[in-house]
């Protein structure tokens, strides 16, 4: 019988004809490892080391991004692989190991620490680090096989320091006892910020450990050790350490549950025995219930909770001396679910035929039923726990509340007052602008001038056994403008259109607004621009003081420096801040309203001012992504100071829609002659953000950059390359993001605000 220093114990399903060998993980030259690089987008772009990006560590020293507290080699190890690095530019670049699991030594130990720079993005977009082990196939080997972290607040195990944030070195450990055999892939991957301004990287090393308790005899005790490393241990005696003793006697076993910093568990199995000890291997097949424990085959497991098949192995040695011969037990162990709990419902007299429970003329209330079955040795009785609630079939009571009376272009809420309700669904006529809830319980809409009056909103609700509606009936009115013009000489009062002021002193021009409510409480507006002339002082020069008749004589008068303000020039036909009627014609903001209906405002006029481009009183496609990540035009803009030339927005949208998957452009009524504007476009909008502003709160449409804490934006049509398009933020930046635009907190600022030709 051979002698052995250590008691061990294999996690594996087979042996491997041919032994394998774990790489050398610092070796980025060696067989079967991958370098690569790329961007924030793709880090897997290009094949091969890429200077400073996969580097090798090999002196110890600090890491300056943490204050230096982040050594660059962890205890017992000279050399390390640095993934990423300090320089900014959306980068990412990735190491991929690939081998074959060696059965001896199938316990992969990872040791990592990774230093990411917080900027304070949403998540998807921050620098982060990615460690994933897959199969052959590209599968995650299991539901405990990959590490994704990025940078921000409140991540578990990281210390944070001046825009900083790094984890220290940590152990991570993972069985892959199950691949035995066969091939794996170990893969690490960094990325810097999606916006190119800050930088993310990771330091790690790895090897490949034997799954064994090593155990020493010594005074009638034996004292195993588990692996050492990771974040716990839970002993069958309850010990938490990495070591646990145990009385040596004729049939001493032990079990080490052990779990990784990120959550892996695994467990690891050893039996002394006085005597009987096996002398050839076996293979075991059984069945158990879940929640039973397992003691036959000389197999020792506490209480099984994970449904499935598991593998179990076992190293036997003689307990007298510590010393073994190598047999080894496989046990298939499948543990069955005992206890299948279904939730369900039904509606009042209904049959039911579900999971093997039959009723007939269900009556109201909440029910209990449990069934019994026969399932496979090991595990005779199966249970099968239903929960079921019938409703009433009663008809609901559904109510709507909200104002009945309100004004044009001024958002309303109605909420639906309603029992045991699953589903709700609003119908509003026309000339309604809806600004949420159509689906939900409470409805915020607006009423345009066009509505008919009273309108009326009806809400449709169902409970899953009865439907029922409501309705609310509500009359809209508007609120009144108006614009003046008007001239006075100083040192007059003015008293007239509407408005009173006092003696006007000095020459300028000045505007006065007088706020009046209507009847029906709605806002009303009346705007004077008056224009003040200063009055001339005359005096005469001396005369004579008589003359005969006949005669004549010349006075000459002298007045003071005229300083009067000339009037303002006569307007441009077309000037930005006008109304684009839906008849075609152009009106000033001081003839609203006017008796026509506006269908957008002017921002942009060409030299003849008589055409140009007019912007839509709403915004449409809100949280909608561009499209997908294709060329969709023959022109790419591949800086922001090209993409202000661009001014083709109607050229970009036919490309867009003739695309099926760029979202955005489905957003705007191209067959009407609306289109998204270029980004030159786009900025001569924002240009005139002041004028345009005052003509869309006159008419009750949706303002530019409304509340710019909230961070909106606006999606232009110009492309920067396959990938990126090009938008406009709220201070007028010209910025560009990703197409498909993966990261929902950013999508829901971005907007589309669609323009025409006149």
């Amino acid at each position: 019988m051979k002698r052995l220093l250590a008691i061990t114990v294999f996690l594996l399903a087979v042996f491997a004809a041919v032994r394998a060998q774990c790489p050398d993980f610092t070796d980025l030259n060696g067989p079967g490892v991958t370098c690569q690089y790329g961007s924030f987008w793709n880090p897997f772009l290009h094949t091969g080391v890429s200077w400073e990006r996969h580097e090798l560590i090999t002196g110890q020293g600090t890491d300056p991004y943490t204050g230096h507290q982040l050594p660059l080699l962890p205890p017992g190890e000279d050399t390390v692989v640095r993934l990423g690095n300090s320089f900014i530019g959306a980068e990412a670049e990735a190491i991929t190991y690939q081998f074959t699991v060696d059965p001896d030594y199938s316990v992969l130990l990872v040791k990592f620490a990774v230093v990411l720079q917080d900027p304070g993005h949403f998540a998807g977009a921050q620098p982060r680090f990615v460690m994933r082990v897959l199969d052959a196939n590209g599968q995650p080997v299991s539901s405990c096989s990959e590490y994704d972290v990025h940078a921000g607040a409140d991540i578990p195990g990281f210390h944070s320091l001046s825009g900083m944030c790094w984890r220290p070195w940590t152990d991570v450990g993972f069985d892959l006892s199950e691949y035995a055999g066969q091939q794996i892939r170990l893969q690490f991957v960094t990325y810097d910020c999606a916006f190119e301004g800050h930088f993310g990287y990771a330091y790690f090393t790895a090897r490949c450990i034997s799954p064994n308790l090593t155990g020493n005899c010594q005074d009638g005790y034996v004292t195993f050790t588990a692996p050492p490393g990771f974040e716990h241990y839970e002993w069958a005696n309850g010990d938490t350490t990495s070591t646990s003793t145990y009385p040596l006697n004729s049939t001493t076993s032990a079990s080490c549950q052990i779990t990784s910093a990120i959550g892996c568990v695994f467990t690891l199995n050893a039996t002394l025995l006085q005597d009987n000890l096996p002398t050839e291997d076996a293979t075991f097949y059984d069945t158990i219930c879940e929640g039973d424990s397992y003691h036959d085959h000389l197999f020792d497991l506490p209480p099984q909770t994970v449904i499935g098949t598991q593998t179990v192995r076992n190293t036997f040695f003689n307990a007298s001396d510590c010393s073994g011969n190598d047999v080894v037990y496989t046990l298939y162990l499948t543990v069955v679910q005992k206890y299948t709990e279904y939730y369900d419902y039904a509606c009042q007299g209904d049959d039911y035929d579900h999971y093997g429970f039959e009723y007939t003329n269900l009556p109201p209330g909440n029910f209990t039923d449990t069934i019994f079955t026969v399932g496979n040795a090991g595990c005779d009785t199966l249970f099968s726990i239903l929960h079921l609630t019938v409703s009433v079939n009663a008809a609901m009571s559904l109510d709507i509340q909200g104002e009945t009376t309100t004004c044009e272009y001024k958002p309303v809420t109605f909420t639906a007052a309603a029992n045991a309700v699953s589903d709700l669904q609003w119908i509003v006529p026309g000339g309604t602008g809806v600004l949420s809830g159509l689906n939900g319980p409470t409805l915020t809409l607006s009423f345009l001038d066009n509505a008919e009056n009273p309108s009326v909103i009806t809400l449709i609700a169902d409970n899953g056994c009865q439907n029922n509606s409501a309705q609310i009936t509500v009359w809209h009115y508007p609120g009144y403008h108006s614009f003046v013009q008007d001239t006075l000489c100083s040192g007059s009062a003015y008293d007239a259109n509407g408005f009173h002021l006092p003696v006007q002193d000095s020459s300028g021009v000045y505007v006065f607004t007088n706020n009046y409510t209507t009847v029906h409480g709605c806002d009303s507006v009346e705007v004077l621009q008056l224009v003040v002339h200063n009055t001339p002082l005359l005096s005469a020069e001396a005369q004579p003081s008589e003359i005969c008749a006949g005669e004549s004589t010349t006075v000459l008068a002298v007045g003071s420096t005229d300083n009067s303000v000339a009037l303002p020039p006569t307007p441009h036909p077309v000037v930005p801040g006008d109304i684009l009627c839906t008849d075609g014609s152009i009106v000033k903001p001081s003839m609203w309203p006017c008796g026509k209906t506006a269908l957008g405002v002017v921002f942009y006029v060409d030299g003849t001012h008589e055409h140009g481009w007019a912007m839509h009183l709403q915004e449409q496609g809100v949280g909608m992504a561009w499209g997908n990540s294709a060329n969709l035009s023959n022109t790419n803009y591949s800086t922001s100071r090209t993409a202000l030339y661009d001014t083709n927005g109607y050229a970009n949208t036919l490309a867009m829609r003739n695309n099926s998957m760029a979202y955005v452009a489905g957003t705007v009524d191209f067959d009407n002659g609306w289109y998204i504007p270029a980004m030159g476009q786009l900025r001569a909008m924002f240009t005139e953000e002041p004028v345009v502003n005052a003509t869309l709160q006159l008419l009750g449409g949706t303002v530019m950059f409304p509340n710019t804490s909230s961070g909106a934006y606006l999606w232009s049509s110009s492309e920067k390359d396959g990938y990126f398009a090009w938008y406009l933020d709220s201070g007028g930046g010209v910025r560009n993001q990703h197409k498909n635009n993966l990261f929902s907190l950013f999508l829901d600022a971005m907007r589309v605000r669609s323009i025409r030709n006149f």
